[in-house]
Order: C-alpha cells, then sequence, then structure tokens
C-alpha cells in the first residue's frame, strides 16, 4: 500500500529467520542481537528503505486529503476517488454519506457523490442503492443532469439498455453528441460481446470523425479506459493520434488514450514519440490538459516522469484560480502514487 516507510525484502525474512534461530539456541541476548546487526550489515540493512519514495506518497496522500476536505464538488470527486483507486479510501465513504445528507438532490454534482459511494460500497445491494439512483437520473427525460448520469454510468461499466430500451435508443440518436456518445459508451457493457467490439468501434468513430473534436474527445476519452485495442489496431490509432493538428482540443485526448492502451512498456519508437509529445502538456493553459496527461502517466508513465509530476504537485506553475490548481495537484499526486506503487 502507498505511504509505507519501505520495503521488506527476502533478506528481512533471512535476517529474521536467522534472529530466530539464534534465539532458539538460546545464546545470550548480546550475543545473538551482535550476530543480527552484523548479519543487517552484510545484507545492506535488510530493509531496504525509500525515503525519497516514502516521503513523495506522505505528501501525495495528505494533498489529496487536504483537497476532498477543502474544495466543493468536483474536485472533491476527484480527489475522493484518486484516494479510492490507490487503495487509500479511509475516510472518504463517511465523508460523502454526509454529502449526500447535504447535497444528494442538487443535480449534477449528486452524481459525482453516487459515483464515489457506488464505488465504496461493501456489498452488491448496497452498491446497487447508488447506481439505481444514476440510473434513475439517467432515464429522467427531463432531468438536468442526464449528461453526468450517462458519463457515470459508463465510467461504472453500466447498460442502461434493459432498464428502458426505447429511451436509450431515442438517447443514442441525440442531437446533443456529448450525451450520445457517453449513452453509447455505457451500452457497450449490455453484453460480453459489445465490449470487447467498443474499442474497434470508438477508433472508427475517431477516424470519421474529420474535424469533429467532440467526435474524437469522448471516444479517446472512453478508449483509455476501455483498453482491449488489438496490436494493429494501437498502430493505427497512435498515428493517428501524433498526426492530429497541434491546435486540436482533441489532441491531448489522443495522445492520452494512445500512451495508456499501450501493452508494452519497453517505449518503442513509437511509444517514445506519443510520450515526448504528450509531456509537453505539462504547461498547457487548460486544466483539462493537464490533468488529462497526468492521467495517462498515472496509467503508463515511469519514475522519469516523478520530476515533471512533482512540477505539478507542487504547483510551480499555478493557474489563475485555485479551484483548477487544486485540481490538477490532486491528478498529480495520484499519478506519483501510482507510479511509485509500480516501481516498488
Amino acid at each position: 500500500m502507498a505511504g509505507q516507510a519501505g520495503e521488506k525484502p527476502l533478506a528481512t525474512v533471512f535476517c529474521v529467520a536467522i534472529f530466530y534461530y539464534l534465539t532458539l539456541k538460546t545464546l545470550s541476548v548480546k550475543i545473538y542481537q551482535f550476530i543480527l546487526f552484523f548479519v543487517m550489515i552484510l545484507t545492506g540493512g535488510c530493509i531496504r528503505i525509500k525515503p525519497d519514495q516514502a516521503s513523495q506518497n506522505q505528501q501525495a496522500l495528505a494533498v489529496l486529503r487536504h483537497v476532498m476536505a477543502t474544495q466543493s464538488e468536483w474536485v472533491k470527486v476527484h480527489a475522493a476517488e484518486y484516494l479510492i483507486w490507490s487503495g487509500n479510501p479511509q475516510g472518504v465513504q463517511e465523508r460523502f454519506l454526509l454529502e449526500d445528507k447535504l447535497y444528494g438532490s442538487k443535480p449534477q454534482y449528486r452524481i459525482g457523490i453516487w459515483r464515489v459511494l457506488a464505488q465504496l460500497a461493501a456489498t452488491a445491494g448496497e452498491r446497487k442503492v447508488w447506481t439505481d439512483k444514476i440510473k434513475a437520473a439517467f432515464l429522467d427525460p427531463a432531468g438536468t443532469d442526464r449528461l453526468h448520469a450517462a458519463e457515470t454510468l459508463a465510467k461504472l461499466r453500466i447498460s442502461p439498455l434493459h432498464d428502458n430500451q426505447l429511451l436509450t435508443e431515442e438517447t443514442l440518436k441525440s442531437e446533443v453528441k456529448p450525451l450520445a456518445l457517453y449513452t453509447f459508451w455505457s451500452v457497450c457493457f449490455t453484453s460480453q460481446d459489445s465490449q470487447q467490439a467498443a474499442p474497434g468501434q470508438f477508433l472508427e468513430m475517431i477516424q470519421q470523425a474529420g474535424k469533429d473534436a467532440v467526435q474524437k474527445t469522448i471516444p479517446a476519452y472512453a478508449m483509455r479506459q476501455l483498453k482491449g485495442l488489438s496490436e494493429p489496431q494501437w498502430q493505427r490509432f497512435s498515428k493517428i493520434a501524433l498526426a492530429e493538428p497541434t491546435g486540436s482540443s482533441a489532441r491531448i485526448y489522443l495522445l492520452s488514450a494512445a500512451f495508456s492502451t499501450a501493452d508494452t512498456k519497453d517505449f518503442p519508437p513509437l511509444l517514445t514519440a506519443l510520450h515526448s509529445e504528450l509531456i509537453k502538456y505539462k504547461d498547457a493553459p487548460s486544466k483539462g490538459e493537464r490533468t488529462e496527461m497526468t492521467a495517462a502517466l498515472a496509467e503508463n508513465g515511469t519514475s522519469a516522469d516523478l520530476p515533471l509530476l512533482l512540477s505539478l504537485f507542487k504547483n510551480e506553475n499555478p493557474f489563475g484560480n485555485e479551484t483548477d490548481s487544486e485540481d490538477v495537484r490532486a491528478a498529480a499526486a495520484y499519478a506519483i502514487l501510482k507510479i511509485n506503487q509500480r516501481s516498488r
């Protein structure tokens, strides 16, 4: 779990075994403690402490808990999810049960509250309580947070198709493109076959999108989380991402998805190119661009990316408002935790 002071490799077991062996031999305390100390020196101290990593993890967790406690609405939701996804959910459920009491009837934000609580549910029945609320919001034709509900159903991998097939199919044809696309993403989870076909379908959408940024952005955002591209599909997708014009608002999402869905971590030329283009967004003027970059690094970044993430974490190039800066800091904190977990 993130935040520990160090690691206990095989050498630790060796040291402990010697200690207990000597104890069983009934040597005097001073003698076996001296021998244990000597063996620990020979094995490099037995416990390999990583002070930098431990300090980074502790600071990252402190920032996530601070952001969750002090920020409002979606920034709070993001920080809570980062804590859940990094394996540090302590205190999140209590805080969001309180949020539900206070804001459970507030359109849009209530979807985020229920999304967090659904991920923390201890049983399928408890989870259903929260996901049913999200479904009900989506299935209300006059609802003001159907878009948020559709996106959340997709992220939770829940299809609303069987709950109201007619309304869901109508929504798939909605003139509001984000609503239609998020609904399509959620409907992908209707069956195993539809889920397996989804990455390829999103890739086709992107190829046919032309200059339509929304038709590229949401499918790419979905692909980052779905994964499942074949190697030829990934190669094709990566080349599309790299060819997207620099000024395109969809470019960061294409790069992020391509980088995140790579099966290999040995950085072949194509993946190296994606990484090089991705990290150019570290000082982007948009919160969304910086956050999407950190999401990709959380998925597939390495310890070489930590200096960049630490600069975001330390808010070295802040935005004009605290809310955006804190949202990016939380995203960077999560990426730091995930990279350190992989490098243990």
